[in-house]
């Protein structure tokens, strides 16, 4: 009786450790909670126009699998690692990473920064207009956020509400605003497309 109770003790103790891994609720988190609100330009507006002259970001690299980063943390870990060392780290709040997907197997992955220079990095600019759009769901829905984006600025233009170059050839960035452990506790994956309207 002693070792049958012996037992079902510790199968009760391997049972709550196994729920504790595998419930996301129990789940550590590394990524801060994204409030999709701030890239609304008010209520009822999904969406953001916003303008940036030679905003720095250090520029580093990642594979990808059809557009999905694969060592996004690696290269994250290495950018804000430089960042800090040089005290150019921007508040949560404020920090951004956008990722430029060359390819469906290589993205260029370009990390705010509070400074022009930060050394031992490759440093890079962005200026112009840019309109930024929140998604929320899985990866593989990529391809229709794209299109979406693409159909909102179309729209805007032909409303005169939006001054675009080419809808067609306007360059797009990706804000992946949580990583996928962070995103599965949170119940929520969104991601912020910024499309180039202009370089003004």
């Amino acid at each position: 009786k002693i070792f049958r109770s012996q037992q079902q003790e510790h199968k009760i103790i391997f049972t709550m450790s196994t729920a504790t891994k595998e419930d996301p609720a129990m789940a550590p988190t590394c990524c801060p909670p994204f409030d999709p609100t701030l890239y609304q330009e008010a209520e009822g507006i999904d969406y953001k126009i916003l303008q940036w002259t030679s905003k720095p970001f250090i520029k580093e690299g990642t594979w990808c699998c059809y557009y999905v980063p694969l060592s996004y943390g690696k290269a994250l870990t290495r950018a804000t690692k430089k960042l800090e060392d040089a005290g150019a780290a921007l508040p949560e709040k404020d920090a951004i990473v956008l990722s430029d997907c060359d390819s469906a197997w290589y993205s260029t992955m370009l990390v705010s920064s509070g400074k022009e220079e930060v050394p031992g990095a490759e440093m890079v600019t962005l200026s112009g207009t840019f309109l930024a759009k929140v998604f929320e769901g899985e990866y593989k829905e990529m391809c229709e956020w794209f299109k979406a984006t693409k159909s909102l600025v179309a729209r805007l233009k032909e409303e005169n509400n939006v001054k675009c170059e080419d809808v067609e050839k306007m360059k797009m960035l990706f804000y992946y605003t949580t990583c996928p452990k962070c995103a599965k506790k949170y119940g929520k994956n969104y991601v912020v497309v910024f499309a180039k309207l202009s370089d003004k």
